[in-house]
């Protein structure tokens, strides 16, 4: 056990004896969770919007307001014909764009039904969906506050109700995954990087001729970096707490330990890299192949449930897919371990595999 203790405080020595790394395990997942926390935001909103007003009436004038005060639309741009309303279009300055035609009032008030245009870039179909429908709704509300149609009397009550993130902010759904992405992408080269840092230097074989055994050198190896592993993920998680305001609603510790499980898993990429990896680069270059997978078909980003059957089982092999469910049902539902239970055997099970290959890899190449 001594011999164990001794190659883990050297690790931690040459860990604060490198700046880059040690600044990378300290600053850079922080930075990296503000980045992707502000910068990636799926909440559509203040759209900007060309307008074209023909009418120029008080009723059309508050027909805009309503759509500029709903803050999903801004009027940035006044156009004086179809012609500038399509260059505005065309090259990018505005999303959408609303035209009012000249007897829109009067037709409306005569009752024969006044006609509004709303023009919307399609490339993007996000901001699209919701400039499309929310306009139809802005609409259909002003023309009942205006008096101008009857509300509608719905035969039934329908009260939707919106659970565990009541006001859609993309920050509740995108931080956690940030989270298990950033631990997935950095644990791995970490390790990988310090083990190749080991061979290339030679200390590998230096350390082969002293009494130290190959399971007491990989187990000195693995645990630093378990415990740096949950280092970053207790501090982005307390990040995102108070940059975010997320929630933590389920136990804190049941989440300290699955995230323990979820490192195992990281680190045995990073040791089976280094056994593969001749050079630090070519370590760093096999973990980033893991990344557009993991962004992809983890359902970090886009919904699973959408994916073709082939893609989406290829998604069942990604670390990250067990735990991004297992992280959001914790801090966003409350979930508990029996919730939870097939996920985490998923990972215990990838887990198991992972640093069995890894540790057998690597006793090999010491042999």
């Amino acid at each position: 056990m001594h011999r164990i203790r001794a190659i883990i405080w050297k690790e931690f020595i040459q860990l604060f004896r490198d700046p880059k790394t040690l600044g990378l395990i300290i600053f850079m997942p922080v930075m990296q969770l503000m980045i992707y926390g502000y910068g990636i935001n799926t909440d559509v909103k203040h759209l900007h919007t060309a307008l074209y007003d023909e009418d120029q009436t008080p009723l059309s004038r508050r027909l805009v307001q309503a759509l500029v005060q709903s803050s999903y639309f801004d009027v940035v741009e006044a156009v004086h014909s179809d012609g500038e309303m399509r260059v505005a279009l065309d090259r990018g300055r505005v999303k959408a764009g609303l035209h009012i035609p000249p007897d829109f009032t009067r037709k409306l008030l005569s009752g024969i039904g006044g006609e509004l245009q709303m023009l919307i870039d399609g490339t993007d179909s996000n901001p699209a969906n919701t400039a499309l429908n929310t306009s139809q709704a802005i609409v259909n509300s002003f023309l009942v506050e205006e008096g101008l149609i009857n509300a509608t009397v719905e035969p039934i009550e329908f009260r939707p109700r919106l659970w565990y993130n009541p006001d859609l902010k993309s920050s509740y759904f995108l931080v956690p995954g940030v989270i298990g992405l950033l631990l997935m992408l950095l644990i791995p080269m970490i390790t990988s990087s310090a083990v190749v840092r080991e061979k290339e230097r030679g200390n590998l074989e230096q350390l082969l001729v002293t009494p130290i055994r190959p399971y007491e050198l990989i187990l000195g190896k693995l645990i630093p970096y378990l415990l740096v592993g949950l280092f970053i993920a207790t501090t982005m998680l307390v990040a995102g707490t108070f940059l975010f305001q997320l929630p933590l609603r389920g136990s804190p510790l049941l989440l300290f330990l699955l995230t323990g499980l979820y490192m195992m898993v990281c680190l045995g990429l990073g040791l089976l890299a280094s056994t593969l990896a001749e050079n630090q680069m070519q370590a760093s270059q096999m973990i980033m192949f893991f990344a557009a997978p993991s962004i992809l078909l983890s359902g970090f980003f886009f919904p699973r449930e959408t994916m073709p059957k082939a893609i989406y089982l290829l998604g069942d092999i990604i670390p990250l897919t067990f735990f991004v469910r297992i992280i959001r049902g914790i801090v966003l539902k409350g979930l508990d371990f029996y919730d939870l239970w097939q996920d985490v055997a998923v990972l215990a099970l990838m887990a198991t595999v992972v640093l069995t290959l890894s540790v057998l890899k690597f006793h090999k190449r010491l042999s």
